[in-house]
């Protein structure tokens, strides 16, 4: 355990962006180092890691992923461990999931599984919703598609260690959408010699924001903009062009193609009508995570056995997950682990994950994986 939270500090004072993990995984594989390891593959999606432990029979190959990035967030906490690096901190608790995963390795190098092999995915820049799919090609041209798979995360306001499942949605599909309007700059003394983008701009936003109203969406949906720009500040200018910046959300999948389609058609039309040119483009773009519900319930067995609480989520969460990727390809669940009830919401300054989290789940998921190749 102790081993555990060494590595975990140490992650957490070095945190690094998406796209950019590559000390982390020089620190991962230190660490792995000093265990056996049947495979182990780097530069996965980037500066990713795939380690894998065989048994001694054939039998399934289950995966079980953490992702590595931080975010761009100062954190506030003043521990001795504290990140070292301005404006990045691991304040969404992925120090934990990896130091949970490397637990594992810890286990299935002291003891092997009986039958199959394990996969430790450890998978970068799943903050900007690029690695899942770029991991799983990865894994395709290695030859190691999982039978099963699976992923945690770390949920404040829960108590420690509670086990959360979705039922059978644990997070919701977003995707970012971005318009950007083309009309014609001319003098602000004589805006009718140009063509100023401000009024299709503001019929946009209130589009977006009444759109869920209008439409016959199965479950929850949300559209939140996030930025407007309307040419630079300039009193003597009137604009030319407008940019919309706005994140799409839903519970369900069919829900967010309805949302997109109709979101981007009604701007199209409302750009025309202005006579305005119009570029749409999607980005940070998540399915939702939909849990198989066999393993579902795998889950909430071996959960029960080792005494822990279980709770079902009544929605799932309202944000994302690249880890819902993996549905597409095999049978999967992400779930959560509770990490105390007075603790900050991730993404916060002041979040830390906590240490007396990593043994409830690397025992959890350790007993996951015998059960499925026993």
């Amino acid at each position: 355990m102790e081993e555990l939270i060494r590595l975990r500090h140490e992650l957490h004072r070095n945190p690094e962006l998406s796209g950019q993990e590559r000390a982390t995984a020089k620190r991962l594989r230190f660490f792995l180092s000093h265990y056996r390891t049947d495979e182990l593959h780097a530069n996965i999606a980037g500066d990713g890691l795939v380690v894998v432990f065989k048994g001694k029979e054939e039998g399934p190959t289950v995966l079980f992923r953490c992702d590595m990035d931080a975010l761009p967030i100062q954190e506030t906490n003043e521990v001795k461990y504290k990140s070292n690096v301005d404006n990045v901190s691991h304040v969404c608790g992925h120090d934990g999931h990896m130091a949970i995963v490397s637990g594992l390795a810890v286990r299935f190098s002291e003891k092997p599984v009986e039958k199959g092999q394990v996969v430790l995915l450890y998978q970068p820049a799943e903050e900007n919703g690029e690695g899942a799919l770029k991991s799983i090609e990865k894994l395709k041209e290695l030859e190691m598609l999982p039978d099963y798979a699976f992923a945690i995360h770390n949920l404040p306001k829960y108590p420690l260690g509670e086990v959360v499942l979705g039922k059978y949605t644990f997070s919701a599909a977003s995707k970012g959408l971005i318009i950007k309007l083309k009309g014609k700059n001319s003098h602000a003394a004589f805006p009718e010699k140009g063509l100023n983008p401000a009024a299709a701009t503001a019929e946009i936003m209130q589009m977006l924001l009444n759109i869920k109203e209008s439409l016959p969406f199965k479950e929850f949906v949300l559209v939140t903009i996030i930025h407007i720009k309307v040419g630079d500040v300039a009193f003597g200018t009137s604009p030319g062009a407008a940019t919309i910046m706005a994140t799409l959300r839903a519970f369900d999948n069919s829900d967010m193609e309805l949302l997109s389609s109709e979101a981007t058609s009604r701007a199209v039309a409302i750009a025309k009508t202005h006579g305005l040119s119009i570029d749409l483009s999607f980005t940070d773009d998540f399915p939702a995570s939909v849990c198989n519900k066999e393993l579902t319930e795998l889950v909430d067995s071996v959960a029960k056995e080792q005494s822990r609480s279980v709770k079902y989520l009544t929605e799932p969460n309202r944000w994302s997950e690249d880890f819902a990727h993996f549905s597409s390809c095999c049978p999967s669940v992400i779930f959560g682990l509770g990490s105390g009830e007075n603790q900050p919401d991730i993404h916060m300054p002041d979040y830390d994950f906590p240490d007396a989290l990593i043994d409830v789940g690397v025992d959890l998921l350790e007993a996951v994986a015998r059960k499925l190749t026993s």
